[in-house]
């Protein structure tokens, strides 16, 4: 019996799992066949640093995904890591040449609006809880957001370009304690793009090699694509 205060399915609502198991099947099923892959943005931005996603960002994966982060359900991290962990081993390993001290994991930071509604920071919790767990990972948080960029998640597509236009700043000291090492920023979702590329500027403004970006989810507008740059259909 349930002691404690409720837990309803962050997808469906049904009382007694975080998330059900019609819902975690279903889950699964917005995951990219075979495991993460590169995605890409249409139009993709210049600059913009290779991008691994696990998922699409849509049915139950968008709904757990915005429960963990503006409904309080920090419950769900461990479910996030299930689709985040895999994402960004593939995009460690791939890192060539393979640096000896292992890369060096960065989030996106939250903008000072988004870190206001929500009270902390959960994309954070997430990543660092997932550099954990990958071999030879290192987590640094050192961008932050300028007060005067908006919540990305209230903007349209050109808007969320120009929001975002040098407003990333690198703590001071945050160049030199990557110590060469190369980068992998990450982030929930992959939209237009736009936040990955104001991260990855100010790092490489600072020296730092970004040398990609990991996300949770990517919309339908990213499909994923192989090596050749041919869109794989997903569902």
């Amino acid at each position: 019996m349930d002691l404690a205060l409720p837990v309803g399915c962050a997808s469906c609502g049904h009382p007694g799992a975080r998330v059900c198991g019609p819902c975690r099947t279903a889950l699964w099923g917005w995951c990219y066949p075979g495991g993460p892959r590169a995605v890409l943005p249409d139009p993709c931005p210049p600059g913009l640093p290779p991008v691994v996603a696990t998922a699409v960002n849509d049915g139950v994966v968008r709904r757990v995904l915005h429960a963990y982060k503006d409904e309080g359900r920090r419950d769900l991290r461990d479910t996030l890591l299930e689709l985040l962990v895999p994402a960004l081993a593939l995009a460690a390993g791939a890192v060539r040449p393979a640096p000896r001290e292992g890369v060096v994991v960065v989030p996106v930071p939250t903008s000072p609006a988004a870190r206001r509604r929500r009270g902390d920071r959960p994309l954070e919790q997430l990543v660092a809880a997932a550099a954990e767990a990958v071999p030879g990972a290192a987590y640094r948080s050192v961008l932050s957001v300028g007060g005067r960029a908006a919540d990305q998640a209230l903007l349209g597509q050109e808007a969320r370009a120009v929001n975002l236009q040098g407003v990333m700043r690198v703590a001071a000291g945050g160049g030199e304690a990557m110590s060469g090492r190369p980068v992998l920023l990450v982030d929930d979702l992959l939209t237009t793009g736009a936040t990955l590329l104001e991260a990855a500027r100010a790092l490489r403004a600072e020296g730092v090699v970004v040398a990609g970006a990991v996300v949770v989810a990517a919309t339908r507008r990213n499909p994923p694509r192989d090596a050749l740059g041919i869109v794989r259909r997903v569902r």
